[in-house]
This record gives structure tokens, sequence and C-alpha cells, in this order.
């Protein structure tokens, strides 16, 4: 005898989504001889409707309607739209990033560059003082009445290419080019003496000095230069 129960459907063929499911998974249908006529009538239905659905559709589309954006449509292309400008948003970061390395690097090289040449300042100054300092003492004496200044003379030899290439790339202070050229002056006076000068001589040149106060003068602008204050 049929038992009851028999006769009623699969609970699980209630649910339309997980019959079709079943329709790909053969597998997986149930023991029920009935239900899987059921279900091969329905997978016979699916399969024609598959073969013809082309032709069905063109016969029964419906009359062209103006085009509307659809809230389904409209995430859908949003989403494509994401899609396509993250690549571009990101190069787009990219590239500014690139940049604002490339301003920190050029600001840095500027920083550096100009720390380089303030030290150059600075030794420039604080070499002169020496040789200042130097000149004013008394030296050996090559003979009777000249005074053996070698040393002084290839100092400001050196001091005075230092001047050259300074002027050439600009003081960082307008009184620290005033400085130089005075120092100039006078480094270019004792390069182009003989070793050995007369006492005469040496004397005029250090009144030259001491006129235009170029010791102090040195020692001051290396120390506003270095950030000691004037």
């Amino acid at each position: 005898m049929t038992s009851p129960n028999s006769q009623l459907p699969d609970p699980r063929l209630q649910d339309d989504a997980r019959a079709f499911d079943l329709l790909e998974q053969p597998e997986l249908w149930p023991e029920d001889p009935a239900i899987q006529a059921e279900l091969a009538g329905l997978l016979e239905l699916h399969l024609a409707l598959g073969a013809h659905a082309p032709a069905l559709a063109d016969e029964l589309a419906p009359a062209p309607r103006p085009l509307r954006w659809s809230s389904s449509w409209s995430l859908a292309a949003a989403a494509v739209l994401l899609v396509a400008l993250v690549p571009a948003a990101f190069t787009y970061q990219r590239v500014q990033t690139l940049r604002a390395m490339s301003r920190d690097t050029a600001r840095l090289e500027q920083l550096a560059q100009k720390r380089t040449q303030d030290r150059a300042w600075i030794a420039f100054f604080s070499q002169s003082a020496a040789l200042l300092q130097d000149f004013d003492q008394n030296p050996a004496l090559c003979k009777k009445g000249e005074e053996d200044r070698h040393q002084e003379r290839d100092m400001a030899m050196a001091l005075l290419e230092a001047s050259h290439q300074l002027a050439a790339q600009g003081a960082p202070l307008k009184e620290a080019e005033a400085i130089r050229a005075s120092l100039h002056s006078w480094l270019s006076e004792v390069a182009f003496e003989d070793s050995c000068l007369s006492t005469e001589r040496a004397q005029e040149l250090r009144q030259w000095a001491a006129a235009h106060n170029l010791e102090n003068q040195s020692e001051r602008m290396e120390r506003r230069l270095r950030g000691e204050g004037a």
C-alpha cells in the first residue's frame, strides 16, 4: 500500500532555485522514482528552451522602450567604472608621489649645495684671518732688511684662487662679498711679491690690512656665517 506521504512532493522540489540546481547535478537527485521523473521532465523542458531560446526571444521581445538606468544597471556601470578608474587613480597617486619625492630631492640638493658654499666662505675667512695674524709676526730673515715670507706668499696664492671661485658662485651675504673684495686686493699684493720682502714693504702690507680692519672683519664674518652672531 502506498503511504499517503509518498504522494506528497519532496519539500526540496518546492524550492524552484533548488530544483534548477539539481537539474545539472543528477547525482544529487532523490531516490524517489516519481521525483526523478519530474526532474527528468523539467530537464527536457530546460534543454528545449535552451535550444529555441534565441528564436523565442526575437518573437516575444517587447517593443523598444526609451533607455532607463535601473538601479542594478547603475550599480553595475559604477562597478565597471570603478574597475577602470582604479589603475588610473593608482597611476595618478604614484605620479604625485614621484613628483613629491623629486621636489624633496631637489630641495635637499639645494640645501646641501648651500651648505657646501657656506663652508667654503667660512674656510676662506678663517684662513684669511690666520694669514693676517701670521703676517703680523716677526719671521725669519732672508738677509738683513728682508723678511722671509714664502709661507705667507704660498698661502696668499691659494686664498686668491679660492677668492676667484667664491666670487663666481656668489656670496651668501652682501657684506661677505664686500669683505672678500677687500681681502682679494690685499692677497693679490702678497701673492705677487717675492718670498723675501723688504721690511719696508712688509710694513706697508701690515698697515694696509690694519687700515681696512681685515683681520677683525674676517673673524666676524666667519662667526656670522657659522650662525654664532655678528
